[in-house]
């Protein structure tokens, strides 16, 4: 068979291939409308989601992804219950905010359980107390109730390189916390009520989620960091357990005598079903992402981050 019989084949061969799978999708309109994938980590019977938080809080597409995993779950009537494993030094306050309003309004329509992994402290805990329970492994890192802003002061930096930077401002306060000189007491007073305010909002969303007092967080909330064990003698988590208590907590919530956990995975195209996922098709990596990050978080950001956790 000459070279263009081959190529001619081969093509066929292709064009079949991806009817097949186009075919698939077509059978199944419901598993293609949805974003995302799903894969059965253990069990059988009714499904439970498992949405994961992994590192500082997202932000940017990734905070999209990861709320778009939130309206997935929500919105799957075949998803009886949720479970949200939590291993994050927390983040920035908008998004940690914007993640536990999305995971609120899915615990109040399915049962949701949170479940902390090794670390779940300052924002990751915030995004926690949107469930209905939250178990936690004894030896956890979780509290760091607060705010941090962190503010590099790069000017002295500058001078020592030669490099000399003319700001021109209309407005007596429009370089606040540019990092190009000191902070005045004005400045510092603006930004303290700043912190202030997100330290309160914070402060409502745990008594809100663990029925304690105000005065009971404000107690608990001078920005140390509990074990997992201190944190339900607290009364910060319901009892001491890893993923699989959780999703059997989940499920029993939701009145299931069985269930399957299962994970939501990035969506392919077709050529990917038929290839996989190569390195091809992998245009990033997470050390080249968090280099990235870290270059695009160096200014001014409120933050509900536990710094042992990593700055960035």
């Amino acid at each position: 068979m000459n070279r263009k019989r081959w190529l001619a084949l081969l093509l066929f061969l292709l064009v079949v291939a991806l009817a097949v799978v186009g075919l698939g999708r077509l059978t199944r309109p419901e598993e293609a409308a949805r974003p995302w994938r799903e894969a059965t980590l253990f069990g059988r019977g009714e499904k439970v989601v498992l949405l994961e938080l992994t590192g500082p809080i997202p932000t940017g597409r990734s905070l999209e992804a990861f709320l778009s995993q939130v309206r997935q779950a929500g919105e799957d009537p075949r998803a009886r219950a949720v479970v949200l494993r939590v291993d994050s030094p927390g983040g920035g306050v908008t998004e940690t905010e914007a993640i536990h309003r999305a995971l609120r309004a899915l615990s109040e329509e399915k049962p949701l359980v949170a479940v902390f992994g090794t670390v779940a402290a300052s924002g990751g805990y915030y995004v926690a107390t949107a469930a209905r329970e939250i178990l936690t492994p004894p030896t956890a890192l979780t509290g760091s109730i607060g705010v941090i802003a962190v503010i590099p002061e790069v000017g002295g930096l500058l001078e020592r390189v030669g490099v000399r930077v003319e700001v021109l401002k209309e407005g007596d306060l429009k370089d606040l916390a540019s990092g190009l000189k000191p902070l005045t007491p004005e400045e510092r007073e603006i930004l303290q009520r700043y912190l202030q305010e997100a330290y309160e909002l914070f402060v409502e969303r745990v008594a809100a989620g663990r029925n304690l007092s105000l005065e009971e967080v404000r107690g608990l909330a001078d920005g140390r960091i509990y074990s997992g064990r201190q944190a339900v003698a607290l009364g910060l988590a319901d009892g001491e357990g890893y993923l699989e208590e959780a999703a059997r907590r989940a499920a029993e919530l939701a009145g299931l005598a069985e269930f399957r956990l299962v994970r939501y995975q990035r969506p392919r195209n077709l050529l990917q079903d038929l290839l996989g996922e190569g390195p091809f098709w992998g245009l990033g990596s997470p050390e080249l992402e968090g280099a990235f990050r870290a270059l695009r978080e160096s200014r001014l950001r409120l933050e509900y981050r536990f710094l042992g956790g990593g700055l960035w």
